[in-house]
């Protein structure tokens, strides 16, 4: 757990992250101009359609969560999840990293006294399963459009660490259930790094094993709702009048939707619109006033959804 001071400190510096990268951004007087008239001239259709489909990424997250609440033995009904989930989207515009809103999600439910552990399962499986789906879908994406993604030396760079991410990642998720196992992790010394992270996850595992069906319904949903968030961005880009190709975009969003989740700066803020104008002006010689008119459009239709989670978060806190 991160002391208040630390944790302090630690969003002090994100945001300093943020407010840097677009000072960085904004800086121009002619970039200014260019952007104001990008967003101006933003065709209402394609926003209006990328709003709509991004509810409908949201109402997916909640469906993915409630199965997992239901694996873990949480009894709650459809409003009341509904309402905890929103209010945790509303607390991740300000968090970084998305942990934060996983947090206040368990706080709730504890406040309303679901038990702990079992609503902290929830929570580990629904990010379990985010991460399985990037894996399966970004490199699915990268792949399908690697020749095009490489023709630019810098990003062909950073494809090539993305690549290296996802594939680390899946051997680290395929080597913690190895370890697991009821008859490794046991047997694991005190001193063992991640033990107590290896036990927690030992009863994820065992749960996702035990109702697969459930499992694999979750990770179907999860990969629709993944590609569903990456179009918001395409939808984003045609109101923006840019149209690289859909299947080119979709295979830019796992990199930008990576780096945008590091938890170095808050909500993504600065770091998304910096790959978009790297990405896009490399591979399409999209102006950079366009580029982060797409980024932050296709940010607000998202965020956007979570302005309910306001009420939702003092409602939930008043009524425990």
């Amino acid at each position: 757990m991160i002391e208040p001071k630390k944790s302090r400190a630690l969003i002090a510096l994100q945001a300093a992250v943020s407010l840097g990268l677009l000072v960085w951004l904004f800086s121009r007087p002619d970039f200014r101009g260019e952007l104001s008239s990008v967003l101006q001239s933003a065709d209402p259709r394609w926003l209006a359609g990328g709003f709509l489909l991004a509810g409908v990424v949201q109402i997916l997250c909640l469906m993915r969560w409630r199965i997992f609440l239901k694996m873990a033995g949480v009894d709650i009904g459809l409003q009341e999840s509904a309402g905890i989930y929103f209010a945790g989207l509303f607390c991740n515009l300000f968090l970084p990293g998305g942990a934060g809103g996983d947090v206040v999600k368990i706080g709730l439910l504890a406040a309303r006294r679901h038990d702990v552990a079992r609503s902290a399962l929830s929570v580990v499986m629904d990010r379990l399963a985010g991460s399985v789906s990037m894996i399966l879908l970004g490199s699915t994406l990268m792949a399908w459009k690697l020749p095009w993604l490489t023709t630019s030396p810098v990003v062909a760079g950073l494809v090539h660490v993305m690549t290296l991410y996802l594939l680390t990642l899946g051997i680290l998720i395929i080597l913690s259930v190895v370890l697991s196992s009821g008859k490794i992790v046991s047997r694991l010394p005190a001193w063992w790094p991640g033990r107590t992270k290896l036990v927690e996850l030992s009863g994820v595992y065992f749960q996702c094993a035990v109702q697969w069906p459930r499992t694999a319904g979750a990770l179907g949903i999860s990969v629709v709702m993944l590609a569903s968030f990456f179009m918001t961005y395409y939808f984003s880009a045609r109101a923006c009048g840019t149209n690289p190709g859909l299947g080119r975009f979709l295979a830019l969003m796992p990199t930008v939707d990576i780096l945008a989740g590091l938890p170095i700066s808050l909500g993504g803020v600065g770091v998304r619109e910096g790959v978009f104008v790297l990405l896009l002006g490399s591979l399409a010689s999209v102006p950079s006033a366009t580029a982060v008119s797409i980024s932050l459009a296709g940010y607000l239709m998202s965020a956007l959804w979570g302005i309910p989670g306001a009420f939702l978060w003092f409602l939930q806190r008043r009524h425990p």
